[in-house]
């Protein structure tokens, strides 16, 4: 994310274009969140398998994303993108519960780019981000 926000701010400064930064983080987020979807819905036993030896948060995080599709359906695949921890689990959670794939792909879709905007926007609208351009580049 922090990332997304200096390109905004680059953006801002007529270097690149924000309709370019908003489609390549869209495409690429979008292509990431499908990979982890298949992951989930493919490869779930051993998944699982793989949190339960690690444990901690990210076990807590799963199950927790995996309860909100449960109550929330796709809707949550909206929020999910602005909410820590609960963001990268959210598409394997997705696959788990076997959301069908065309939900997935259109919710989704919609979730990053209302996601890359909003945070592209952020960055170009000057808000601290427009300070350290100099020092990133």
């Amino acid at each position: 994310m922090p990332v997304l926000l200096v390109a905004g701010g680059l953006a801002a400064t007529g270097k690149v274009s924000l309709w370019f930064i908003i489609g390549f983080a869209t495409v690429a987020a979008a292509a990431g969140d499908t990979l982890w979807y298949s992951i989930g819905r493919y490869g779930s036993p051993q998944l699982m398998r793989f949190m339960e030896r690690t444990g901690g948060k990210r076990q807590e995080y799963l199950f927790r994303s995996i309860r909100f599709i449960q109550t929330y359906g796709v809707g949550f695949l909206l929020v999910s993108k602005f909410v820590p921890g609960i963001a990268s689990l959210a598409c394997p959670a997705a696959g788990i519960v076997n959301m069908s794939v065309s939900r997935f792909l259109l919710m989704n879709g919609l979730s990053r780019v209302f996601w890359a905007t909003s945070v592209s926007w952020l960055g170009y609208s000057g808000i601290p981000y427009s300070a350290i351009l100099p020092q990133a580049f």
